[in-house]
């Protein structure tokens, strides 16, 4: 398992793969009531994050779905409850609406100002006429009242008006006594809704749908996070980057149908991604120079904004990005430049704190750091131990710009994942 997981590469990768498995899942597996599936689906989340637990893209996936699956479900049953039958005796009344009989206090208050209980003031007969005739304007019932110091009780005169006539309530409790079979009718609610749970099966395409949702928005996460671009990236502005991520390259190429700027690239070694980032953006007509990863100080002054991608971000606002981050924002920090980040919001991660757990959360081999020989240790050297991790912890306070601040990220992941699914 682990070994076929380490065989999609990148965040965004993963994301889509484990959106179209779980759908699969909810296309094929059988299942009587939406726990069941639910638990299927944590069951298989649970699989892919031990498989490999340093990406956290495909459990970022799976607990969206989840909670787009009670959404749904819960959707569906509120539509189901809000259709009682319809009033015996009444063709075409509906449903019932208890607003039809509400009492005069529910729309004029008990009592009429000025009036007193007992007053022996002249009351007008209720009726409809009347009552339509007078209903915009309290004062004009206060007027019309005969004799001296006499008041209109709207809470008497129209009282007739809204009363529940005892034929509609005597047939209300026999349809319920009926359509429960006798029993009391919260009784007769909980078997619907136990009833209604059996058949969640039934709602097996609208889940697919909504799969499709995540799906689709995976998929043009790119042209999404590119739509702010022109907002952030202004004419004559420097840009540092490092890497290669098909996020920032969307952001700098859209930024650059209505600005003019000049991109700098750090090379990236020793996987010397960023040559990649540097040829694509120079095939766009964008300004481009590839400098050495050891020159990030030296640019830094000319420098007027660095825009960086994320392998995952945290609760707290951290980040994880490509080796070599850390630096740039160190340097940008050093030189009071502004560090934006461009990323998809599946990736978000409800953890506070990776970097104690997982360290630098991913390391690759030193050899293409040092290079090897038979003799012993790393480029010759016996006792020496050399780490090249593949991931920078980037702190939430080093990031400064952004449509988020991180801060507030916290929020989105509230949002967007439910407390009980934090825990595969």
């Amino acid at each position: 398992m682990a070994s076929e997981a380490l065989q999609i590469v990148g965040s965004r990768n993963v994301a889509l793969a484990t959106a179209a498995l779980i759908q699969n899942v909810v296309r094929s597996v059988k299942y009587t009531t939406i726990d069941e599936l639910l638990a299927v689906i944590r069951s298989i989340g649970k699989r892919l994050i031990d498989a490999n637990p340093k990406e956290l893209a495909s459990g970022n996936i799976v607990r969206r779905i989840i909670r787009l699956i009670r959404e749904e479900y819960r959707a569906a049953a509120a539509a189901h409850r809000s259709q009682p039958p319809s009033i015996p005796g009444t063709p075409g009344a509906g449903a019932y609406s208890p607003a039809m009989f509400n009492g005069p206090a529910h729309y004029f208050g008990a009592q009429s100002p000025g009036s007193a209980p007992g007053s022996g003031g002249i009351t007008r007969q209720a009726s409809l006429s009347n009552f339509v005739a007078m209903r915009h304007n309290k004062v004009q019932f206060e007027r019309s009242a005969t004799g001296a110091g006499s008041v209109l009780d709207l809470s008497q005169s129209t009282s007739a008006l809204f009363a529940t006539p005892p034929r509609v309530v005597q047939n209300m409790q026999r349809e319920r006594q009926a359509s429960s079979g006798g029993m009391d009718w919260d009784e007769a609610q909980a078997r619907e809704r136990d009833e209604f749970a059996r058949q969640a099966s039934k709602l097996k395409p609208v889940l697919i749908q909504a799969i499709d949702e995540v799906i689709n928005e995976l998929e043009t996460t790119h042209e999404d996070v590119a739509r702010g671009a022109r907002e952030h990236i202004h004419s004559s502005e420097v840009i540092l980057t490092l890497g290669h991520s098909g996020t920032v390259i969307s952001f700098l190429k859209s930024a650059f149908r209505d600005r003019k700027f000049t991109v700098i690239v750090l090379e990236s070694a020793p996987g010397f991604s960023g040559q990649l980032t540097a040829k694509e953006l120079s095939e766009a007509g964008i300004p481009t120079f590839l400098v050495p990863d050891s020159s990030v100080h030296a640019v830094m002054p000319r420098v007027t904004k660095v825009i960086l991608g994320a392998h995952s971000v945290s609760a707290n606002g951290g980040l994880f990005a490509l080796g070599g981050s850390l630096a740039a924002t160190l340097a940008a920090r050093t030189h009071a430049k502004p560090v934006v980040v461009t990323t998809g919001q599946f990736k978000f991660a409800p953890a506070w704190n990776l970097y104690h757990e997982y360290d630098a959360i991913d390391f690759q081999g030193p050899g293409p750091v040092i290079g090897y020989d038979h003799t012993g240790g790393g480029g010759g050297y016996e006792n020496v131990e050399v780490t090249d991790p593949h991931y920078d912890y980037i702190r939430p306070e080093l990031i400064n710009l952004g449509d988020h601040p991180p801060s507030y990220i916290y929020r989105l992941i509230k949002e967007a994942y439910d407390d009980e699914d934090i825990e595969l």
